[in-house]
């Protein structure tokens, strides 16, 4: 039997599959833009003959074709998401009826711009979505779901590149069309749950607070930052925090764990786990509906359910495996999200948490330790582990390892996405690390108190909603007061980039720094630190 001291790392399929199927994504990028070599498929050989170096080589194979299924998985399906992208009925700017179902409304600095499905343009059936500007005389009279019928110029937008780069999200939202409407009428108003609930929320939120704290409420709860002023969501960018406005992790763990005690707390508790896993498993599910099902919603309530299940089924719960998961689900519903902002931020940050936080909250553990040696002569770690469990923690000793875990995952996340920021955002937020430490833990809060909020004021009359959304409305004046005043872009980092090479090292470096290879802690210091020196060199060079 091979001895997992023998073996470099564990292997671990959903996270293997899901890297290699990133590579095939990007590999057929290579090959249609980038003039990339297929040639360059040689350097999977030498997984094809890895086998020959384990002892069991049965399994050793099995992966094997696991991962290079799941790279040409990669390869085709990115390749035949662009090729049915750009397949397209081209329109120059010629006067159409157009003739569709309104899924995203949202305010734009003179209008309004209105996404439409299930399209018909002028008496022909057309694949994908059209995006429609519309001057706000029209668009206040729409709603989502409705089926409208708009008259303007249509144009065919299917190219795959702008001035910004490849246009990842476009693509990955099929948005094929854009069209300025001239005249706009409501066809038919068809019963939408999810739509209606979605236009109560905004109907409540924006009756019952002002117009900056109702955007954002409507921003944090599902996502929807449109009607923030470009102003102050520049500002909040500038400080590091905007990711609370994009539907993730934070708000679907809030949501599942208020669920979870619901179920615990009520006559739920009398049945069994599953049951009380399918409560909490719908809730989740259905406010990822009303959220649109973006990257980071499929991804986090991904990994939560697989987390959770795995401990129902008495597996051992990996975050790695589970974070794997969750990227192929998003991977295969489309590909092409591998090169949009979110989904890389998102993902990093996960990974940041999945290889860094053990190791940053036993450092932080150990100068904890430290400095209560030092004030009181007692030192901590001389307690045996088992000593130290037969007493329940105190109130200080709980506060302190509260705070201790936080501040490893903010570290963690905010390590593993700084080079993403900087590539994609041209710099990075001196502020980011203490606006995280100090809004994050408010907002994790807020974001239930919020939720239960507008669900009562939703389930009253519209003239009740100043009333409850009152407190909610104060306290987002008062907290937004410090980003409208503040100008965040003073200490930011800036002036130079990355590049993929600094890319591959930095992440590489990281990977050494985790607890995740099966190696001597001075070996992995040492790859560590050349990955770390590799990187500096990468990117000097690049700078030149």
């Amino acid at each position: 039997m091979e001895n997992a001291s023998e073996k470099i790392f564990n292997f671990r399929p959903a996270a293997f599959a899901a890297v290699f199927l990133c590579l095939g994504v990007f590999f057929a990028y290579g090959i249609f833009f980038e003039d990339l070599s297929p040639w360059w498929l040689s350097l999977t050989l030498p997984l094809a003959i890895s086998p020959l170096f384990f002892r069991r080589r049965k399994r050793a194979f099995l992966a094997v074709g696991l991962l290079l299924l799941a790279f040409f998985i990669g390869f085709y399906s990115f390749s035949r998401q662009i090729e049915r992208y750009t397949d397209t009925q081209t329109y120059a700017s010629e006067e159409y009826p157009v003739a569709g179902q309104i899924v995203s409304i949202g305010e734009t600095s003179w209008g309004y711009r209105v996404v439409l499905t299930d399209l018909t343009i002028g008496s022909t059936k057309e694949d994908g979505k059209l995006v429609a500007y519309l001057p706000a005389s029209f668009a206040e009279q729409l709603r989502l779901s409705e089926v409208v019928l708009l008259k303007g110029k249509v144009q065919t937008q299917t190219e795959l590149f702008d001035e910004y780069g490849f246009r990842a999200s476009t693509v990955g939202d099929d948005i094929r069309y854009t069209m300025q409407a001239e005249d706009c009428t409501v066809r038919a108003k068809p019963f939408s749950l999810i739509a209606t609930i979605r236009m109560r929320v905004k109907e409540v939120v924006y009756a019952g607070m002002d117009k900056t704290s109702a955007a954002v409420t409507l921003a944090l709860l599902t996502g929807d930052d449109s009607g923030i002023g470009e102003g102050l969501l520049e500002n909040i960018r500038r400080g590091g925090i905007a990711h609370v406005f994009a539907v993730s992790g934070l708000h679907i763990g809030v949501l599942f764990a208020f669920t979870t005690w619901i179920a615990e707390k009520t006559g739920l508790r009398k049945t069994s786990k599953w049951v009380r896993f399918l409560f909490s498993a719908a809730v989740v599910l259905f406010y990822g509906a009303i959220c649109g099902y973006s990257a980071s919603v499929v991804r986090a309530i991904t990994m939560c359910l697989c987390l959770y299940a795995a401990r129902l089924i008495g597996f051992t719960d990996d975050f790695l495996d589970a974070l794997g998961l969750a990227a192929i689900v998003v991977l295969v519903r489309s590909p092409v999200a591998a090169f949009e902002v979110g989904f890389q931020l998102s993902f990093a940050a996960c990974l940041g948490i999945a290889l860094l936080e053990r190791p940053i909250r036993k450092g932080l553990e150990h100068v904890c330790a430290k400095i209560e040696f030092l004030l009181t002569g007692r030192d901590p770690e001389a307690v045996p582990r088992k000593s130290r469990n037969e007493h329940p923690p105190t109130v200080r000793q709980r506060v302190q390892r509260s705070c201790v875990s936080f501040l490893s995952l903010s570290t963690a996340a905010q390590i593993a996405t700084a080079p993403v920021s900087l590539a994609a955002f041209g710099y990075l937020s001196g502020w980011a690390f203490l606006l995280n430490v100090l809004f994050v833990p408010l907002i994790s809060v807020g974001f239930a108190l919020l939720l239960a909020f507008v669900a009562v004021a939703a389930l009253l009359p519209i003239a009740w909603s100043g009333w409850v959304l009152y407190a909610p409305s104060v306290s987002w004046s008062a907290l937004l007061l410090f980003f409208q005043t503040v100008d965040l872009s003073a200490f930011a980092i800036s002036g130079f980039t990355v590049g993929t090479s600094g890319l591959i090292c930095y992440y590489i470096a990281i990977a050494f720094l985790s607890d995740k290879f099966n190696l001597e802690k001075s070996t992995r210091r040492t790859m560590a630190a050349l990955a770390l020196l590799a990187f500096v060199v990468a990117v000097w060079v690049i700078n030149l």
